[in-house]
């Protein structure tokens, strides 16, 4: 699911599409050499459980709008 997700963002990126992270990497003057993955938990269980806590990263690490570049579902 990660490296799905990292080459999904690979491809916006490179394609300008209109998205936070895309637009994040090719408007604020940087370059997919400024484009990272690092993992902060490693997780088992069910999709659901997975989508949960990295909901919870999110808030804990403030990467919500209007703070980070993340939009709330």
């Amino acid at each position: 699911m990660h490296y799905q997700r990292h080459l999904l963002n690979l491809s916006r990126i490179r394609t300008q599409h209109s998205d936070p992270v895309a637009e994040h990497f090719y408007t604020d003057g940087h370059s997919m050499d400024d484009f990272q993955i690092m993992g902060l938990e490693k997780l088992s269980g069910s999709d659901e459980y997975r989508k949960t806590m990295e909901q919870l990263w999110k808030s804990k690490l403030r990467t919500y709008r209007p703070y980070g570049i993340n939009v709330q579902e």
